[in-house]
């Protein structure tokens, strides 16, 4: 075998997966080599993509690292783990006959989906699904094959569904395991709390280990913001001090006061000196005044230094009268022992009074005196100074010499250097520092010696700790600023460029500001209706149509056509859904020109699958389930087989499907899931929230409520429960209420509460002729489910209640189920059959979530928006409107919270959605991807449906503080995190043109409830971004760093706070006024105030700026402060109330969960058996397929669209 024939083996390929692509890739560490552990961002998406390998369709990874396949390095020792082999084979015999496109010409990455298997394999056996690494692009030099080992059931890792499918024991047992080694974090807890001993807490009532772990944990978190705190106020205050400490009193020269006599540049305060008795000096005569009169003068001669840095230089002449040694070198003194004036006019004088040597203090009796003065203050001088002409000033190493006091040397008594003449008279050196033009060691003795004898003072200079200390301060107020002005910069640049160009189209800035005005208005006035769009009559909810043929009643068409617009047959078009792909690719395929039909296959003929139409490639809303998948168990039923869901139990007045090319709003649509949280909401704000929704201009084609009732609840003040008013809303059942049984499903819980029951409800919105006009009513189809519980809870006083996070994974678990067609339990399969029965489409075919409260009403057109950004830009994976108070008056406590939702949306928001990285997407107005278009071959990445996220999102094990401040009272703000985390490459953007309006809090003690929960979830929150490193930027200029930052600041707010207010009452009442400190907080607060004038479009936002501004101690201090000593308390407070409610969180474990009740198969299964029983029990008529059901990629028109282009 010759070289080139080795290296295209698959054996070699299978050895080296990097064989012919030796490019850098995005990390330094190759992804491939990443161990794939229970850490890894793809870890459960690779588990789930491995298991269902055998009947999904996976785009290959082009890093080697594939998710049906985990490399043997990678896989865990556990035997969970085994997967199925790969090969990565480039030229080998299994894919030589593969037709692959030209991936040059296409532009686009990824092999299609009819192309990816050997020719050998059925194509109708699989489903699309991108591989694991979607943000990495594909080479097209390897073409990639997976292929499963015959024994793949056997040694398939464990699903994420099993593992919620098993026992809590088994996780609790694990989880206690784990836990019994003391990390660094439980160490230090208890390490800090060891003055509380269990007893100790028993005492004061907190009487479980978790509760007194928690409350160790919350003392811990409470210490390390104590640390940070404290470590702010000393970089402010105390920072400057330690490093610029000044022990000496400086003043400036010429400033000397007469009581003061200066010395070698030293000021002594001898105003209480006496001298002794001299000659010509009285005892107890003070020098200071007459007859001496030194007061404020210069006696550097009087105790001259002499015989330190000068011997050598400057000796005694042979005739020199100066007391000197044998070898002339150790003299008395150099000058005569005078005084002179501190301006240094005095001339020279050799005159001495009474005798040679007079007042030259040259004795150790006044030397030790001189030497035990306390110095009272150095004297220093300024450039201006030492510039001056009048004096011959320089400077060497700090120290002020004049060097016209070297004429004072008695010349004819000593001898000195002529570098003292020589720098005397140069003028180049006169007014400057001259430490650096003396180089050799001569002349630097020579500068020594002059720093003793004609020293007059110091420069005035910053030492190394002040100028270090200015540097910290000045770049953090830097830093500061540049973070305040680009925070302000980019929104204003989202408001101006951004928000403009959003949505379904693009307005200029009057436009902007006209519905800016509109919203304002509707949310003000409560008498102000939004503008709702008359419906045609046979759209409305009270028609039906006067046949109950079913086929009849889809034949009737809806007036669409004038808004149609072609799709263009080319595979690049950008704009793509589930709907217009399957329509692109079928058309792409099928050359034989059909014109839409009508399914007439009975139901008799079912079981032969050859029957049913086989140029669909599995994109059909029956055939994307993926009809010919393998099934996973035996079943009496085999021969029967199942391409679908029954058409006969569709309902007769399900909404018509309009055709693909339908684009009312000039983008394709996207068939939207409307997920509507209940617990204690009354009958009003349910009301509200399904009347907005439901009259939204959105197509009712497209849009589905699902409402999930949290428990059999009834709220403070209401009269039934939350589930009787959520059914009372509800019309024309799919099955009458009284024969829908309920059925189980694994909730997120511990111990038994895991088995939980819930029924399924299925019919259209009833509407209330008093809130909506019947001309205005859609029929938009509804799915109410009842989490009642099991019938061991029934007499409880919540039953069936496990949260709100609970119920958001009922959605997005069943999600990933349908995608990756795993198991799914009976309650997962009556809201799969549900929703077909309601709408006549798969579940499959909806591609994004959008989440609302119970108590928010959507402006009508926000969907539009929201749905069409969407599907503008593939890579968004989650968006948010603006959610504005519609109780702004009521009181004082929600004035002060309008201002702060405002610049929460339009500073903090708008500066991340630049960046794509919204952190926090709030849960009662946000809308999620469930899947995004990979390409035009047909490929799909799950998002909200992916493994990773349901899984993490599901963790039922909540046994820290920080995964209950993160999963039991921030799940919404966690769920954004872990999008993030999941996919730092994609995008999550606020959208300000998609508006609704909600309640706040109207009472302090509700607030401090509310405030409570999101500041905890806050700060946990941001904890877990700031781990994140593949967030947008890079080092500071990154969203990682901003994130740091913002946990820093949350941290601080408190300190932060009272600083400020420290700061303006010392601005008040002392001098010098802090300016700079004013001005940076000006700045700090007042550019939210200027946002208001380039994005407010009332003016009456000023004054609840004012108020937000006086209210700042209770935002900065009281909530934080209050939030950080609750950081142990996990319940929902006064924000939701129900009666007989005990307070607590609801993560509590109580029994053993018995999965045995729980019973999980794939829908095939659950509907095989469903029509077996049918079967048994009665004759089946050939009832057709109703048109509602169609196939858009069945629908074959005969123009050309070959010249057309995608709708923008």
């Amino acid at each position: 075998m010759s070289f080139r024939q080795s290296i295209n083996s698959s054996r070699y390929q299978e050895f080296d997966p990097e064989t012919g692509d030796v490019a850098r890739k995005r990390s330094l560490v190759k992804p491939e080599r990443s161990r794939i552990d229970q850490s890894h961002p793809r870890y459960h998406y690779s588990q789930v993509a491995n298991q269902e390998s055998s009947h999904l369709r996976i785009l290959p990874s082009s890093t080697g690292l594939n998710p049906g396949s985990v490399p043997e390095n990678h896989r865990s020792p556990s035997p969970s783990h085994r997967g199925s082999t790969y090969s990565r084979n480039t030229n080998t015999t299994n894919n030589n006959n593969l037709n692959l496109p030209d991936l040059y010409e296409e532009g686009e990455e990824g092999i299609p989906l009819m192309e990816i298997s050997s020719p050998t394999r059925n194509k109708e056996d699989g489903r699309e699904m991108f591989g694991l690494n979607d943000e990495i692009d594909y080479s097209p030099n390897r073409n990639n094959v997976i292929k499963s080992s015959t024994n793949a059931n056997a040694s398939m890792p464990t699903s994420p569904a099993k593992k919620r499918a098993r026992g809590s024991s088994e996780k609790s047992s694990s989880s206690s395991s784990s836990s019994t080694g003391l990390d660094f974090w439980k160490l230090y807890c208890y390490l800090i709390t060891f003055w509380a001993p269990g007893p100790l807490l028993k005492l004061f009532g907190i009487k479980s280990k978790e509760q007194q772990y928690a409350w160790r944990e919350k003392i811990g978190l409470l210490s390390c913001i104590l640390y940070l705190g404290a470590f702010s106020a000393y970089v402010i205050f105390g920072f400057t001090r330690t490093v610029c400490f000044h022990n000496k009193v400086f003043v400036r020269n010429n400033d000397v006061l007469s009581s003061f006599l200066i010395m070698n540049g030293r000021a002594f305060d001898l105003s209480h000196s006496q001298h002794p008795k001299a000659a010509g000096i009285g005892i107890g005569t003070n020098v200071l005044y007459p007859p001496i009169n030194a007061g404020g003068m210069d006696a550097s001669f009087l105790f001259q230094n002499v015989n330190g840095n000068c011997k050598g230089l400057i000796k005694a002449r042979d005739n020199a009268t100066i007391p000197h040694s044998d070898d002339y070198l150790d003299l008395a003194w150099y000058m005569p022992c005078n005084l002179f004036k501190q301006d240094g006019s005095t001339k020279p004088n050799f005159t001495e009074p009474f005798y040679s040597g007079w007042a030259c203090h040259t004795s150790e009796l006044a030397r030790g005196q001189y030497y035990n003065l306390t110095v009272a203050a150095d004297v220093y001088f300024t450039w201006d100074d030492i510039k001056n002409s009048t004096r011959n000033l320089v400077v060497y190493n700090g120290v002020v010499l004049d060097l016209d006091l070297i004429d004072w040397i008695s010349s004819d008594q000593v001898t000195y250097p002529e570098m003292f003449t020589e720098l005397k008279n140069d003028p180049v050196f006169k007014g400057h520092d001259i430490s650096v033009a003396l180089t050799n060691s001569h002349q630097r003795q020579v500068a020594r010696c002059l720093t003793e004898i004609v020293k007059v003072g110091t420069i005035d200079s910053e030492t190394i700790g002040c100028i270090a200390s200015t540097v910290v301060l000045v770049v953090s107020l830097i830093f500061i600023l540049a973070v305040v002005l680009a925070k302000f910069i980019m929104a204003c640049y989202f408001h101006w460029y951004v928000s403009r160009r959003q949505g379904t189209n693009e307005i200029n800035s009057k436009s902007m500001l006209e519905r800016d005005r509109q919203i304002d208005n509707w949310v003000d006035d409560p008498s102000s209706r939004a503008p709702i769009h008359e419906v045609p009559v046979e759209q409305r909810a009270n028609y039906h149509s006067g046949k109950t043929n079913r086929q009849s009643i889809f034949i009737r068409n809806i007036e669409n056509n004038n808004n149609t617009k072609k799709l263009a047959t080319s595979s690049k078009s950008p704009l793509t859904t589930m709907s217009s792909q399957a329509a692109l690719l079928s058309r792409k395929k099928d050359g034989n020109g059909h014109k839409r039909i009508l399914s007439n296959h009975s139901l008799g003929n079912i079981a032969s699958s050859s029957n049913l139409p086989r140029n669909r490639l599995s994109q059909s809303s029956l055939d994307l389930l993926g009809n010919h998948r393998p099934n996973s168990v035996y079943n009496p039923f085999e021969d029967f087989a199942i391409n679908g869901l029954s058409p006969d139990i569709i309902h007769p007045d399900v909404v018509p499907q309009p055709p693909v090319e339908y684009q009312p709003t000039g983008y394709p649509l996207l068939h939207t899931l409307v997920l509507v949280t209940c617990y204690s909401e009354d009958e009003v704000a349910i009301r509200t929230t399904m009347d907005s929704i439901a009259t939204t201009d959105y197509p009712n084609s497209h849009k589905l409520i699902l409402v999930v009732c949290d428990g059999i609840i009834k709220g403070s003040g209401n009269d039934v429960s939350t589930p009787d008013i959520a059914l009372s809303m509800m019309t024309d059942f799919t099955i009458p209420p009284d024969d829908v049984v309920a059925c189980s499903y694994v909730a997120v819980a511990q111990g038994s509460k895991r088995h939980n029951m819930a029924k399924v409800y299925a019919g259209f919105y009833k509407y209330d002729d008093e809130t909506v006009a019947p001309e205005k009513q859609q029929r938009v189809p509804v799915i109410t489910v009842v989490k009642c519980g099991t019938p061991s809870e029934a007499n409880s006083a919540k039953p069936g209640n496990r949260g709100k996070r609970d119920s958001q994974i009922i959605l997005m678990s069943f999600l990933q189920k349908v995608m990756f067609d795993e198991r799914m339990t009976e309650f997962e399969f009556e809201v799969f059959t549900s929703i077909w029965r309601i709408t006549g489409l798969s579940a499959e075919f909806y591609e994004v979530n959008l989440m609302v409260d119970a108590d928010t009403k959507v402006f009508p057109d926000s969907i539009n928006h929201m749905c069409a950004e969407m599907v503008k830009d593939p890579m968004i994976m989650g968006l948010c409107g603006e959610t504005k108070i519609s109780n702004k008056k009521q009181s004082w406590v929600t004035a002060i919270q309008v201002f702060e939702y405002y610049i929460s949306h339009h500073q903090s928001k708008a500066f991340e959605s630049v960046f794509g990285g919204v952190t926090c997407l709030p849960g009662c107005f946000s809308m999620y991807r469930i899947k995004a278009p990979k390409g035009s071959d047909g490929y799909w990445v799950p998002i909200l449906a992916n493994p990773d996220i349901v899984e993490r999102y599901s963790d039922n094990v909540v046994d820290t503080l920080h995964k209950k401040n993160l999963l039991l009272l921030g799940e919404d703000r966690f769920l954004s995190s872990l999008m993030l985390k999941t996919f730092p490459k994609r995008k999550q953007i606020f959208l300000p043109k998609a508006a609704c309006k909600t309640i706040v809090p109207d009472s302090f003690g509700v607030l401090l409830s509310q405030r409570r929960r999101w500041i905890n979830s806050t700060v946990h929150n941001l904890m877990e971004l700031a781990l994140v490193n593949d967030l947008c930027g890079t080092f500071c200029f990154s969203m990682q760093f901003v994130v740091m930052i913002e946990l820093i600041g949350t941290l601080v707010l408190p300190m932060a706070i009272c600083i400020t207010i420290y700061v303006i009452i010392y601005a008040i009442v002392s001098t010098p006024t802090p300016v700079m400190s004013l001005v940076l907080l000006c700045v700090i607060f007042g550019l939210p105030g200027m946002l208001i004038v380039v994005t407010v479009s009332s003016w009456s936002y000023f004054v609840y700026f004012l108020i937000y501004i006086l209210a700042l101690p209770v935002w900065n201090l009281v909530l934080p402060s209050y939030a950080f000593w609750k950081f142990d308390d996990f319940s929902w407070g006064e924000t939701r109330t129900v009666d007989g409610d005990i307070k607590g969180d609801h993560a509590g474990a109580e029994g053993l969960f018995d999965s045995s009740h729980i019973t999980m198969k794939r829908w095939k299964e659950f509907e095989r058996e469903r029509r077996a029983k049918e079967l048994n029990s009665e004759n089946l008529g050939g009832l057709s397929y109703p048109r509602a059901t169609w196939d858009p990629a069945s629908e074959k028109e005969e123009e050309d669209f070959s010249n057309s282009g995608s709708s923008q």
